[in-house]
């Protein structure tokens, strides 16, 4: 069943209840170890820009980015693991790191690099406005602006789904995984886009709170997502119907005892 956003989104909200607060601890502690293990390259800084420190910076803050989705993905196992059972077992939080790690740094590798070349206009566009002081060149810069932010849209819909189907299919290469979730988003990146589309309000919110409302928004966003996957891979209704056989049925009352 195509399931429009809004309805995702409220069923996301149910599923929530009960594990909004672990999953923010989760949320914290991923950043957390990120944090700490940047801040020691972070320190090594300078004002000279291709000073020896800083190249090392970004060489550091390039790997430990792409190392990252390790911990990212282990949040995915997270909510999969609600939106399936209605239950949150922190273990699988580092299901990840222990069985999948080799996996996921290959993927998101070869995504970073996806990413760079549909941004490739976008630095065609920086180059232009830096060399040339013309109104031709600041429109050619603006068109070629759009057109990597349109790629780069049609890039995070089309392999949005990629960790999913890693976590789902254990013995897959990396490559199936990227074909299965092309396959998967196929007549569905509409749907995706404007769903994903829908939080940019309450994106824009987190930076009247200085960043703090992330803690509630990136969980919601990543449930809701996490039913997309499963909705167009056809999983979710038999999800619901389980559910909705293993909630408690509410004892019938006796209507003698109210004489």
């Amino acid at each position: 069943m195509k399931r429009k956003g809004k309805e995702l989104k409220r069923i996301a909200r149910g599923n929530l209840q009960g594990n909004f607060l672990e999953l923010i601890r989760a949320f914290i502690f991923c950043n957390l170890i990120i944090s700490l293990i940047e801040m020691p390259f972070s320190m090594m800084r300078n004002e000279v820009p291709f000073s020896t420190q800083n190249i090392i910076y970004y060489v550091a803050v390039l790997l430990i980015t792409i190392a990252s989705v390790v911990l990212t993905v282990g949040q995915y196992c997270l909510h999969l693991s609600i939106a399936r059972t209605g239950k949150l077992h922190l273990s699988e939080l580092f299901y990840p790191i222990k069985y999948d790690a080799n996996r996921l740094i290959v993927a998101e590798a070869i995504l970073f690099v996806v990413r760079l070349v549909a941004l490739a206009p976008v630095a065609g566009a920086v180059a232009i406005i830096y060399f040339y002081d013309t109104t031709t060149m600041y429109l050619t810069a603006l068109g070629l602006s759009i057109i990597g932010c349109a790629l780069t849209v049609l890039v995070e819909m089309t392999f949005g789904l990629t960790y999913f189907v890693l976590i789902d299919n254990e013995e897959w290469t990396v490559m199936q995984a990227l074909k299965s979730a092309i396959q998967l988003v196929k007549g569905h990146k509409r749907r995706f886009f404007y769903m994903q589309l829908s939080f940019t309000g309450m994106y824009f919110l987190t930076l009247l709170t200085l960043g703090i409302g992330i803690l509630w928004v990136q969980p919601y966003v990543m449930q809701t997502t996490t039913l997309f996957y499963l909705d167009v891979k056809g999983e979710l209704d038999e999800v619901l119907e389980n559910r909705k056989k293993e909630e408690p049925t509410p004892e019938p009352v006796a209507f003698d005892s109210y004489a």
